[in-house]
């Protein structure tokens, strides 16, 4: 077996972190879904996932894109305050999943006030991740948020507490770099 650069064991990590997300995502809900004989037959809206992006650029496109490989996962929201980000993570979603997000957006809040959607993934720079997180937890969604958590002991402890206060999944991109010799 021959070792890993950085860059494919980051790709390798990223893949893992998100997919690992969406299916804890995927079984909470699923859990909670169908009691009807015919249920598995008829795509409802119990066994969907609808998921909205907040950060679009490259880390954001990557976490997404690999959640947009598990079953059942729709995008349906993205948001970023460069409207070229967004302009690319929608036509990624177009070409790879054949999908069309509903809202596209500047303004997180948006996203977070939307009903219809059940998780988020936060992307934004590191300085961001805390906001959007707690926030998203009181509102009601499962989060994805990348790693470093937070940028100070302060905001990671909230952080950490608004997942199971709102009785929320609360998931973080965990990668572990190891030096090659």
């Amino acid at each position: 077996m021959r070792n890993k650069n950085r860059r494919e064991f980051l790709k390798d990590s990223a893949a893992a972190g998100a997919g690992a997300a969406g299916i804890s995502l995927l079984n909470a809900t699923s859990s909670r879904s169908a009691t009807a004989a015919s249920a598995d037959k008829v795509l409802g809206a119990n066994d969907r996932i609808r998921v909205g992006l907040i950060g679009c650029g490259g880390q954001g496109r990557a976490d997404l894109r690999q959640m947009l490989k598990i079953k059942n996962i729709e995008c349906v929201a993205l948001c970023d305050v460069d409207d070229e980000q967004t302009a690319r993570a929608v036509k990624m979603v177009q070409t790879e999943a054949s999908q069309n997000p509903s809202l596209t957006t500047r303004d997180f809040k948006r996203v977070l006030d939307d009903k219809d959607i059940d998780a988020v993934i936060i992307g934004t720079p590191d300085h961001w991740h805390a906001v959007p997180t707690i926030l998203a937890c009181q509102a009601g969604k499962d989060v994805y948020v990348e790693k470093p958590l937070s940028i100070s002991i302060g905001e990671g402890r909230v952080m950490d507490d608004s997942g199971p206060k709102s009785n929320r999944i609360d998931k973080l991109g965990k990668r572990q770099i190891t030096p090659t010799t």
